[in-house]
């Protein structure tokens, strides 16, 4: 599953980034999509498979769940994750 972390701070993302890659997931950090609020201008997009606890501990503010776009499009769509 692919989820979108969000950060206080672009310092916070990117130490966020280097911990979560460390453990061994998948991490790619991008600008934050217009359709997800966020204090920082960063976000991590991380394939969490079963670490989602990962990203809690990392500091993340806020986390999403990325929908590919529809048959049609090429946006991808978010929704927040519980």
């Amino acid at each position: 599953m692919l989820l979108l972390a969000t950060y206080a701070s672009s310092h916070e993302a990117l130490r966020a980034e280097q911990i979560l890659k460390a453990a061994g997931l998948q991490v790619e950090l991008i600008p934050v999509p217009r359709q997800v609020k966020s204090s920082c201008g960063f976000c991590l997009l991380v394939d969490v498979q079963d670490h989602g606890h990962l990203l809690q501990e990392s500091g993340a503010k806020g986390l999403w769940r990325v929908k590919e776009p529809e048959p049609g499009q090429y946006r991808r769509n978010y929704e927040p994750h519980l």
